[in-house]
This record gives C-alpha cells, sequence and structure tokens, in this order.
C-alpha cells in the first residue's frame, strides 16, 4: 500500500512539473475563460481588412475569448452591412469610413475604433484602346452607384484627368469588381476600379491604370491629401456602451496582429489568410499583399487629414448633406488601451 502510494505521488508531482512547464512557454488557451461569440458583418472579403482576418488565423481572437464568426453581404453592400450592424445582427462591420460619416448622418450613432487603411487603395483602369483621360469622353465607365465610395474616387479621378464628371462620361454599374475584367475585354465599359486581386489580374493581363492610388504622388495630387482612411471597423454607440470589455477583447486581438503584420513577409501573410481568398492563387495573393501593404495602417489610428478629406468626398457625391466632426464617429480609446497592453 505504502509502495502504491508513492508511486501515485511521484507521477502526480511529475504531471504537475510537465503541466507548469508547458503552462509556460505555450500559448496561453481559453480552458478557464468564458468563450463570447460575436458576428462580423463585412461587404465581401477584403485584403485591406487584413489585420483582422490575421486575428482570427492567428489564433488572437481565441486568446481573447472570442468566438468569431462572419454574416458576408458580397458584392460590395456596404449599406446591408451596417443595416446589419443597427439591427445588433453583427456586433462589429468591416466597412468604409465614409459610409460610417452617412450612418451618422441618417441619425444612428455608431463609432469607428480602429482603421485598417491610413490611405486609399484603389485604381482606375482602362480598356488597351484608352491612352489618357481624353479618350475617356463620352464613354461608359464602371463607377458604382450613385452616392456611392466608388463614385467618388472615379469623380476624383475624372477631375484630376480634366474631364468633367457630371458630363463627360456615362456611368454603369456592374454586379462586382471582378467582373470588370469581362466588361473590359467586351468592351462594354471603358474604364473601372481595380483592387485587390482583380487589380492584379488586370495587371497580368496587360490592362494599364491610368491612376494608381498606392502611389504616393497620384495619391495626393487626385485626393489632395496623403492620408485617406477608406476601410475601418464600426460599432453601434449602444454595443460599445453595453459591452466595453467586448470591444477592448477584439481591439486587442487586432492590434496584435497588426504588430504580427508588420514583421512578417507577404509569403508568411498569405500563408495565413489564404483561407478567406480560396480562388486566389498563391502567387497573386502574394502580389496582392505586397500592393495593398503600401496603403494599410500600421497601428490603426486615425487623423484629422484623414478625416477631412473622407468628408469632402462623402460631401462631393452627396452621401452626406454636412460636415461631421471627427469626435463624432471614432472612438480611439479601446485602440489606445491595446497598443499600451501590447506595450507592457
Amino acid at each position: 500500500m505504502k509502495l502504491k502510494i508513492v508511486v501515485i505521488t511521484v507521477f502526480m508531482l511529475l504531471l504537475a512539473n510537465v503541466t507548469g512547464c508547458a503552462g509556460k512557454n505555450a500559448v496561453q488557451t481559453n480552458t478557464d475563460k468564458k468563450i463570447e461569440k460575436i458576428v462580423i458583418a463585412e461587404p465581401g472579403t477584403g485584403e485591406s481588412w487584413l489585420p483582422v482576418y490575421l486575428a482570427d488565423k492567428l489564433g488572437y481572437f481565441d486568446e481573447q475569448g472570442l468566438n468569431v464568426d462572419y454574416s458576408d453581404f458580397g458584392g460590395g453592400h456596404g449599406p446591408l452591412v451596417i443595416a446589419s450592424l443597427i439591427a445588433g445582427d453583427s456586433q462589429f462591420a468591416l466597412t468604409g469610413y465614409d459610409q460610417v460619416l452617412k450612418t451618422y448622418g441618417q441619425g444612428k450613432s455608431t463609432k469607428m475604433i480602429m482603421a485598417t487603411s491610413d490611405k486609399n487603395p484603389w485604381s482606375l483602369f482602362v480598356g488597351k484602346d484608352i491612352k489618357s483621360f481624353a479618350d475617356l469622353k463620352g464613354k461608359k465607365i464602371s463607377g458604382g452607384m450613385e452616392g456611392s465610395s466608388p463614385r467618388a474616387f472615379v469623380r476624383a479621378c475624372l477631375k484630376y484627368g480634366g474631364l468633367d464628371p457630371e458630363k463627360d462620361v456615362e456611368y454603369v454599374t456592374l454586379p462586382s469588381s471582378g467582373s470588370l475584367i469581362g466588361a473590359l475585354e467586351k468592351g462594354e465599359v471603358a474604364a473601372g476600379i481595380g483592387s485587390g486581386i482583380t487589380k492584379i489580374q488586370l495587371l497580368n493581363l496587360g490592362y494599364k491604370p491610368l491612376v494608381d492610388l498606392t502611389d504616393p504622388q497620384q495619391h495626393q495630387k487626385v485626393l489632395n491629401s496623403k492620408d485617406f482612411p477608406l476601410y475601418v471597423v464600426q460599432v453601434t454607440d449602444d454595443f460599445i456602451k453595453n459591452h466595453p470589455d467586448t470591444v477592448q477583447k477584439f481591439s486587442n486581438a487586432v492590434v496584435k496582429a497588426m504588430h504580427w503584420e508588420n514583421t512578417h513577409s507577404p509569403e508568411e501573410i498569405a500563408e495565413k489568410i489564404s483561407p478567406f481568398f480560396p480562388n486566389a492563387n498563391k502567387d497573386d495573393l502574394i502580389s496582392d499583399i505586397k500592393d495593398v501593404q503600401l496603403t494599410l495602417s500600421k497601428d490603426g489610428y486615425f487623423s484629422q487629414e484623414g478625416h477631412d478629406t473622407v468628408t469632402k468626398s462623402a460631401l462631393d457625391v452627396g452621401m452626406i448633406k454636412e460636415p461631421v466632426a471627427m469626435a463624432n464617429v471614432v472612438d480611439d480609446s479601446f485602440l489606445k488601451k491595446a497598443h499600451d497592453s501590447y506595450a507592457k
């Protein structure tokens, strides 16, 4: 009996020692944490929300006790994303800065808690027979819906090129950015917006952009600013008030992912996020990441210059009727706490 007790005691001590060593060196698990489910609404998967996807695939949401699901509205349907957020069907929305301004103008109070991009990443691609902006006069252009972010971008490009966006072109709406390739090849449109994987595919097919905002000089000339935080994360004021811990956990995970992204190669990033882009081949995805990283935010913070630039763009297309104060749509307090926590 004594021998059994000694053997069992020794075994338990060894097990405790092994478990203790593993706990010291391994990634913290959530066995003692309450798992909270959250839904992230998005208007289609977009590379400019890269830090959010990395936080998922690197396990940082899990570390914070968050079980993440996505509600993908596809086709760039920003209004549906925000409707889902307002209705409470989702808790976080991947959306555009100008959409948040529009939401505020409609009397619905929400906040951007971080920006995943600090520049606009879009390009205006043209048919192979188009050599200058003058060649676009009288032509059809894929410019998104009236009063939308894409329409604001196209209008800015046309003004930059010396054309009148009200009179000199005809706007058409394509079902998705990916359909631009077929529309250009068939001659159905003379120009359209290319970004992400579509941009890489267009370049591979020999199409050229008249405007490429990943070039800092063109960004400044076309938008009259170096900052344009197009891609953001949006949360309702009610959710912030009632669930501040959840917002903080989300912010902690994404900030940690931003730091990881800043220190890893496009190849390593592509390997992690490839499940979000199942139809992209490896080389195109790597090229896409290299391109979009030129416009991503490294820390998630906002700037007054960026706010003013987006406001001007939104006013131009009638998304908002009057300027909105930055304090009414931005809450970076969770972002700041996340950075402070990461630094410790």
